[in-house]
């Protein structure tokens, strides 16, 4: 069987192969295989010898070599495929799939390719799930994950003091199964079930509890800004614990609902390649190409009706992010769409601490004009996703834009065609939708140099933000839409705190205190309704369209939760 190496190569000189013939230098197949020209021939040599091809050296120093096929790569492809089909061999399946080979290629042959992934029962009655993501995981410390993806892994690994209700909108016990709020919402006292276990065995006790909360109150973490009010944790027995904060916040419970809060042991470093906490999920792998979890059968609320969900990853998806087993046929009557229609929201952020034309407002009321969302859904035929005008879906409605005074605006803002950098985020889409903006910006002779940032390696490093003027990104919310909303003008690694001005951040901030003293939700509505005018009539941030996210989903798939903002709750899936 040809090697990956081998592959890895036809790949590389698709573009240049006339009638299975290429030409290429031993330095290109060196630098592409890490190795000598030495070993170059070497390997060229061992491949003629099986007969895959016939390879020409190139005669002279630095003169082309040739190399003829004796077979299509297409052919190849499908037969590695099912080769790999038979032995069960997904890790040389998913290495092949990182190539640079046509998607189309893989249609001859995708009931193959999903007899590996989807649904299985193994010996022992072993149910376990295979799920394809199109991105390796980022980050899954929940004290420093910020991007949904991974945020929705927390709450499987581990379990927070309480948890959020979404269909009733109500907070829940979990690890505490009593709480009370005293003097005016300051006091906070939690009764913590007996007998919790953590993945390494030990039972889960307050100081556990108080080990986590203090971490997640160092400077630095994403949940900092959560717990700033807190001046003391008291510990009152191994079941009980009371939280005093500085001033009344009625809201705070709500933030102890948060994956990022996850209850973790006080007596093992923190690892995210191990992750030691009490949820129904352990991770039992973790590699740049998959991760594997393994039901906690000690999970002290209810065991998952899956045995193992493994996550392979597989770029450059037609439909990115997570397709539940299905590899490119949209069309297969096995699978159902669940299309989330309220993803998130993109939004388009001036960064008021590197770019000085941010500072005026004509030059941000230009960009409103200039950013038309429903121009830019038409001309990209995007027909799912609506026009923004607010973080809510519910909120948002069309915005009238006059492209006839942008020459003005810019003109009052003293731009005069200066370059500045824009930057987004790896998507797909994203990439089409950035370069659009370049293109429309041009066309009023605004200058931007596109740089795309990779979500996987390079979201939380703070030098690739440090010297962008303009960025796009999606804010994509948890269950707690509230929570959501709060954390997008909180959070350090989130577009406000990365890019707004100082005296606006405060403003914000000030109506934000306002609404967490408010028991009601239409209370503390009217200070979100004041944080968006404030935005929406200073241009801030200029909202773009509410996402549409799919999720293919073969119908032997049965869970009792709804498939909220995109990812499916693993710990109800069961297999019908």
């Amino acid at each position: 069987m040809r090697d990956l190496a081998y592959y890895d190569m036809r790949a590389f000189l698709l573009e240049r192969q006339i009638d299975n013939t290429a030409t290429f230098r031993l330095n290109e197949l060196a630098e592409k295989w890490e190795c000598s020209d030495k070993n170059v021939k070497r390997k060229l040599k061992k491949y003629q010898e099986l007969e895959f091809c016939h390879y020409q050296p190139g005669r002279g120093r630095g003169n082309a070599s040739k190399i003829t096929f004796t077979q299509s790569f297409q052919s190849e492809i499908e037969d590695f495929i099912r080769n790999a089909v038979e032995q069960e061999n997904l890790d040389k399946l998913l290495t092949l799939l990182q190539l640079d080979i046509p998607r189309e290629w893989f249609s001859a042959v995708s009931s193959e390719m999903n007899e590996l992934f989807g649904l299985h029962t193994e010996k022992g009655d072993q149910d376990i799930l295979r799920l394809v993501i199109a991105r390796p995981f980022s980050i899954l410390d929940p004290l420093h994950t910020s991007i949904n993806m991974e945020s929705s892994l927390l709450l499987q690994l581990g379990d927070p003091l309480v948890r959020f209700d979404t269909t009733t909108n109500t907070v829940m016990p979990c690890i505490a199964h009593h709480w009370k709020a005293e003097n005016n919402s300051t006091i906070w006292t939690f009764y913590i079930r007996k007998g919790i276990r953590f993945h390494h065995g030990r039972t889960l006790t307050s100081t556990d509890i108080r080990h986590t909360l203090e971490k997640a109150m160092q400077k630095g973490t994403v949940t900092h800004w959560y717990l700033t009010d807190i001046t003391r944790i008291e510990l009152l027995s191994e079941t009980k614990i009371t939280i005093h904060l500085r001033k009344p916040n009625p809201f705070f419970i709500r933030y102890l609902c948060l994956g990022n809060l996850v209850i973790l042991p006080h007596d093992t470093p923190f690892d995210e390649y191990k992750w030691i906490s009490t949820g129904a999920f352990q991770l039992a792998q973790r590699s740049s190409q998959k991760l594997v979890l393994e039901a906690f059968d000690s999970h002290f609320l209810e065991r998952p009706f899956l045995d193992r969900i493994e996550f392979w990853l597989v770029k450059d998806q037609t439909n990115p992010v997570i397709t539940v087993t299905n590899m490119g046929n949209t069309d297969n009557p096995d699978y159902t769409d669940h299309a989330t229609k309220d993803y998130g929201v993109n939004i388009v952020t001036f960064n008021f601490k590197h770019c000085a034309f941010a500072h005026h407002p004509a030059f941000r009321e230009a960009f409103y004009h200039l950013l038309d969302p429903q121009k830019m859904l038409r001309d990209l035929e995007n027909h799912e996703e609506s026009e923004a005008s607010s973080y809510f879906f519910h909120k948002s409605s069309a915005q009238q834009r006059d492209a006839s005074k942008i020459q003005t605006l810019l003109k009052s803002a003293h731009y005069s065609g200066e370059t500045l950098r824009f930057a987004i985020l790896s998507h797909i889409k994203t990439i089409h939708q950035g370069q659009w903006i370049v293109a429309q910006a041009a066309k009023f002779g605004i200058s931007l140099d596109l740089h795309i940032i990779d979500i996987s390696s390079e979201f939380y490093q703070t030098s690739h933000w440090e010297d962008i003027d303009i960025s796009m990104g999606a804010d994509v919310p948890s269950s707690d839409i509230e929570v959501a909303f709060m954390d997008f003008y909180g959070n350090p690694n989130l577009a406000p705190q990365r890019f707004l001005a100082k005296k606006e951040l405060q403003q914000i901030e000030e109506l934000l205190h306002q609404a967490r003293q408010c028991t009601r939700f239409s209370d503390r509505d009217h200070f979100y309704d004041q944080i968006e005018s404030f935005v929406r009539d200073n241009h801030l941030f200029l909202f773009l369209e509410h996402l549409t996210k799919h999720q293919f989903i073969h119908a032997t798939i049965q869970t009792e939760d709804k498939h909220l903002y995109g990812h499916l709750n693993l710990k109800k899936l069961w297999i019908d």
